[in-house]
């Protein structure tokens, strides 16, 4: 063994300068694992730190289901639902054929009212409003989708 080591170290002082390249190869290529594991693999969160302080104003189904409620007493709508992703609300409503968009749009900021202010503020939605498609027609009537950060006090529209 002693001669093993001893051929080493003459092969490394002959080769002094391939030593080197060697050696500093090797260590980028240890410092490229470290952030390929860090990067790609490392975590299991796919939020990552996104959602820190999420358990001080967390949203059950029962909230969810009082705006739905709330949504599906007012005879211009026929149906909804709503749901949670993240930090993200997303409430989907669809509306009688004969509900204007600024009736639906106002329905809408109605239901956002049933959230408290600590939870407006800090989670986003997002609003969906459709109309029922008539039969036999290929109108499908108005398709409007409506974001609010949690940074802001209103929801902006957005007609698709």
């Amino acid at each position: 063994m002693k001669k093993f080591f001893k051929n080493v170290k003459d092969m490394i002082f002959r080769h002094k300068l391939l030593s080197l390249i060697c050696l500093f190869a090797f260590v980028i290529i240890l410092i490229m694992l470290y952030i390929f594991f860090s990067v790609f693999i490392g975590g299991n969160n796919k939020y990552g730190d996104r959602l820190d302080g999420i358990e001080k104003v967390e949203l059950s189904e029962k909230d969810l289901s009082t705006v739905v409620d709330f949504l599906e007493e007012k005879e211009e709508v026929v149906d909804s639902s709503a749901r949670i992703q993240g930090k993200i609300v997303y409430i989907h409503i669809v509306f009688r054929r004969d509900v204007g968009l600024d009736r639906a749009k106002e329905i809408a900021s109605e239901s956002l009212e049933k959230f408290e202010t600590d939870e407006k503020s800090f989670y986003d939605f997002g609003y969906f409003l459709t109309q029922v498609e008539e039969e036999g027609t290929e109108d499908k009537g108005y398709v409007v989708t409506g974001t609010k950060n949690a940074k802001l006090e209103s929801i902006s529209w957005i007609k698709s």
